[in-house]
């Protein structure tokens, strides 16, 4: 029971004295986080694009309607991530 009432107390001092300097730092470093998450994710959706452009001939409207189906999840997964400005 001693650990948790120090515990809580060395929590609360860290947060009283560096608390601005967490939540600054987790704000930027998760920003960046997503944003590269969201880039990434556009990598893959041309790639994926590509590559149905390629097969297109063989299959026709089925890789149409696939190619846009996995557009719209890629660029919905982007949406959700990307930070907001």
């Amino acid at each position: 029971m001693l650990r948790v009432a120090v515990s809580l107390l060395a929590g609360g001092l860290i947060v009283w004295l560096w608390g601005d300097q967490l939540r600054q730092y987790s704000n930027t470093k998760g920003r960046e986080v997503r944003q590269a998450a969201a880039d990434t994710l556009q990598v893959v959706a041309e790639r994926a694009g590509d590559m149905l452009d390629r097969t297109k001939d063989r299959a026709g409207d089925v890789l149409d309607r696939t190619k846009e189906q996995v557009n719209s999840a890629l660029h919905a997964g982007q949406d959700a991530i990307r930070p907001q400005v």
